[in-house]
């Protein structure tokens, strides 16, 4: 059985699948031939750290990706999903993004063939074409790879990566109408914002239909009966309260899936599942072992209909993005508790939410000039947007004292540094800016940021109370 792994940046569970108000049409065919999951969430809302949960099973403070690779964070390598299948005889390749290591460092992981050429990476286009522009062409080889191929070759794993709908948007068209765009529950509903969102649907657009020409190619070459094919992203849209938000606007991804002879078509599962469940699932469903270092469990007991659910509680974490910002969260199918450690820093990091007019608009409202709480409690049934945080009020303390036990008890089973030293120490050679920079483009060295974590050592000690 071959694997397809198709993924994309930044785009939460904004498809027509999920009911969200935009054209993808061949995604939705595709969920319709399989499965959808609705209750899907990443380990990390931010994008190498979640990439990095998915392929190896792993939460990011086990497999070592705890902040972008090309800021210069690793992951163990010897976990990937690429290594492992290689191991199993897989012909191991890679078309487009992929997000878990540095550029042109794609075999360290276990990627037999990278399709992407060196004008791949060219410089003397805008950001906002150029994304596009390598979607386009990463799709093109990824199509003639699988064209490529004779019968009887050993499998293959197919990992194709989309990046235009990270930022720089595409342009939006002129006469392209921004009026009637709806915006996420999340931002206020103005002409920044709908025009923010009107070049977020065009990417998820051509990432739709890219998908669709690669799912016919396999159709065509008479490989998809004969495939493992996933479809999914990192983590929730890049706007504010959503992408590098413990939220479940961070942390909610979209996810469909289908395989040979898997029971059913047409369903979606509302099973509560981490990204970190992933791994095991697709060991299962290939029948081999699962290996010793995966964190996640197994949903196919979900997907053959054996089962409802498979655990109680997920867990979330966030590390460094642009800026250091530790915080961790467990959600059950009720409640979330989030849980802020100090980084010398009392308000929400701009820099890590990506520079767009929707943070313009946030930044002229004094958002983050608010100050975050340490703790938040949220009774997600009653409240899904998560805005009444519950964790002072008498009443319920005693689920917050379970939430509490619940998050403390996983850190130390997977060994989280935060629990154990109170911080999270950075890496050597890993950039970082400090939690009060403007944008997420500030690139602070390293020497000069390992002097600012250093100095919080005296601080990064404060654990809440766990």
């Amino acid at each position: 059985m071959n694997v397809l792994y198709l993924n994309t940046h930044d785009i939460g569970r904004y498809l027509e699948t999920y009911g969200y108000p935009v054209d993808t049409p061949s995604l939705l065919e595709f969920s319709r031939d399989g499965m959808a999951f609705s209750n899907m969430y990443c380990a990390s809302p931010t994008c190498s750290p979640s990439r990095g949960a998915l392929l190896t099973g792993q939460y990011p403070h086990s497999n070592g990706l705890i902040g972008l690779s090309h800021r210069g964070f690793c992951i163990n390598g010897g976990h990937h999903l690429a290594g492992f299948l290689k191991g199993l005889g897989y012909e191991t390749v890679i078309s487009g993004v992929q997000h878990e290591v540095k550029l042109h460092e794609e075999e360290t992981v276990g990627y037999e063939r990278c399709l992407n050429p060196a004008e791949y990476y060219r410089k003397d286009m805008e950001q906002c074409d150029l994304y596009t522009w390598q979607d386009e062409l990463a799709a093109a080889n990824a199509i003639a790879y699988l064209k490529s191929r004779s019968k009887g070759e050993r499998p293959f794993y197919l990992a194709v990566g989309f990046g235009c709908t990270h930022r720089e948007y595409p342009r939006v068209p002129e006469g392209y109408e921004t009026d009637y765009v709806q915006v996420p529950k999340a931002i206020p509903n103005l002409p920044e914002t709908r025009k923010d969102m009107a070049a977020m649907k065009i990417a998820v657009n051509t990432v739709d239909r890219l998908c669709g020409d690669i799912l016919n190619t396999l159709k065509e070459v008479g490989e998809y009966d004969n495939t493992l094919i996933i479809f999914t992203t990192d983590h929730g849209l890049p706007f504010p309260m959503m992408k590098c938000n413990l939220y479940d606007d961070g942390t909610g991804i979209s996810f469909l899936m289908r395989y040979p002879g898997m029971p059913g078509r047409h369903r979606i599962s509302d099973a509560l599942l981490s990204n970190t469940d992933v791994f095991p699932t697709i060991c299962q469903i290939l029948g081999v072992e699962i290996p010793e270092w995966v964190e996640g469990q197994s949903f196919l007991p979900v997907i053959k209909g054996e089962a409802e659910e498979i655990q109680e509680e997920i867990f979330g974490e966030i590390n460094f993005h642009v800026a250091y910002h530790p915080a961790r969260c467990v959600r059950t199918r009720r409640y979330k508790y989030i849980a802020r450690w100090d980084n010398g820093y009392k308000k929400s990091p701009p820099a890590d939410t990506d520079d767009s007019l929707s943070k313009d608009v946030f930044i002229k409202g004094g958002y983050y000039e608010k100050a975050v709480k340490k703790e938040e409690l949220y009774d997600l049934l009653l409240d899904p947007q998560e805005r009444d945080n519950l964790a002072e009020q008498k009443e319920y303390q005693e689920i917050l004292r379970d939430m509490k036990a619940r998050l403390a008890s996983w850190q130390e089973k997977t060994g989280d540094p935060l629990l154990l030293e109170g911080r999270i120490a950075l890496p050597e050679g890993a950039i970082c800016a400090t939690p009060d920079s403007p944008s997420t483009k500030q690139q602070t060295m390293v020497p000069e940021c390992e002097k600012y974590v250093e100095a919080l050592k005296g601080i990064l000690q404060n654990k809440i109370g766990l």
